[in-house]
């Protein structure tokens, strides 16, 4: 009877093991295009390297989930894995420290917060932390909350589309995104004031796509009367073509986008920048069935993000005090509403309604924008995906000025808010 058993599991294995060769075969056709992957070792590929080194034993389902949504191979009992060529293929050291955090500028109510184009340039920290000790960046969504499951609109949001994860998603400090890789970057466009035209524009805010529809932002970006129209699919602003020199891919080109309507939170208050949210409607749907524009996904829980690092991304001031023409990208730490209080405490009370993040150390690039985006990776239907946290509002005048972390609008909190309006 023991031998039967025992039979009877190494039977079970096989097909198992048969059935996931199977789903590999399968995998390895998707490898390539539209996002320009190859089948590489695990670990030759950054982002699974990093993924795996952040992450604990026994691996939580979450990385598992990622794992076998890029299987393209084995060859012995090393799984290989669909990796976005334009990363580098290397075999890994044993450590790799992270470069020191960032965080962004925003603008202000008071004098001593300012806007990102005035930011400077800091210093570099030299304090850095093993790989070894790196919290995972990545979370599982808690259940879903009954308030918002309930809500007619809730069905309208793209949670079987959002938030795709790129396989070059390594998180690093203040560097170029890759093509692609934040697909539901928006720009927010304003009538030059040097031209008395209305064909010329300026990109002074960011959003995020959450539908095909509706691009997510900071209430005081669109105050501004001259707002003219939204950009979707933008990488690089000074190329008429974004394309990657390694691989010869090239990225469709932006979709520009005339506004329909706006909705400001009926709570925002200028002088504290609290309730800073607001909903553009764009005139018509974005095709997001391309590689460079795609809906980020909107949490469903009240996740608790304290001391976890997020990213944010955006066009944001570099290390030389110049916008950059290019999508950057930057790991920063969440701080907990008391701490993030005795830095504000000459501001109105910060809220439950409001995020802190990053302010621990100097520089080497402003990633953010404002109006954009601060994200994190988590369980959207058992699949691993970027979901959106916060909104970028306001912080220090300088960017990375020690012990004074941004401020960042909590989406959660407004949830009920944008469904409220027809997200679709």
């Amino acid at each position: 009877m023991a031998l039967f058993v025992v039979v009877l599991v190494l039977l079970c294995e096989c097909f198992r093991l048969s059935e996931e060769k199977l789903y590999i075969t399968f995998r390895t056709q998707t490898c390539g295009p539209p996002r320009g992957e190859i089948c590489v070792e695990i670990r030759k590929c950054p982002f699974f390297d990093d993924l795996l080194d952040r992450s604990p034993i026994p691996r939580p389902r979450s990385v598992i989930n990622i794992i076998r949504a890029h299987h393209c191979d084995f060859q012995g009992n090393v799984p290989f894995v669909c990796c976005n060529r334009t990363a580098p293929i290397y075999a890994p050291p044993p450590t790799l420290a992270p470069l020191p955090y960032t965080h962004p500028a925003y603008s202000s109510p008071e004098q001593e917060f300012t806007q990102r184009t005035q930011t400077k340039r800091t210093t570099r920290a030299t304090k850095r932390r093993s790989r070894t000790t790196a919290q995972p960046f990545y979370d599982s969504y808690s259940d879903v909350s009954e308030t918002l499951l309930s809500h007619a609109n809730f069905r309208m949001l793209p949670q079987d589309t959002c938030g795709p994860i790129s396989t070059n998603a390594r998180i690093t400090n203040g560097r170029l995104t890759d093509l692609n890789e934040f697909p539901w970057m928006a720009l927010i466009a304003y009538k030059s004031v040097s031209d008395d035209s209305d064909e010329d524009v300026v990109f002074k805010c960011a959003g995020t796509l959450i539908t095909d529809r509706f691009v997510l932002t900071a209430a005081h970006c669109i105050l501004d009367t001259t707002i003219r129209g939204v950009r979707l699919g933008e990488y690089d602003l000074d190329s008429a073509k974004d394309c990657n020199p390694d691989s010869g891919y090239c990225a469709p080109p932006p979709q520009d986008f005339a506004i329909e309507n706006i909705h400001v939170h009926p709570e925002y208050d200028d002088t504290g920048l609290r309730h800073d949210i607001a909903l553009i409607k764009l005139t018509m749907s974005a095709n997001i069935n391309f590689a460079n524009v795609q809906p980020i996904c909107l949490p469903t829980s009240d996740t608790n993000l304290n001391g976890k690092n997020v990213i944010v991304s955006g066009w944001g001031v570099t290390e030389n005090g110049l916008k950059s023409p290019v999508l950057r990208k930057a790991s920063i730490p969440v701080v907990s509403l008391p701490d993030c209080r005795k830095t504000y405490q000459r501001f109105p009370p910060i809220t439950s309604s409001q995020i802190c993040a990053g302010g621990t150390g100097a520089v080497d690039s402003c990633a953010g924008d404002s109006g954009g985006p601060l994200k994190f990776i988590g369980q959207v239907d058992d699949t691993p995906r970027f979901i959106q946290y916060g909104i970028v509002s306001y912080g220090p005048k300088y960017c990375g000025t020690h012990g004074k972390p941004g401020i960042y609008t909590n989406v959660f909190k407004y949830m009920e808010w944008i469904l409220d309006h027809p997200v679709h």
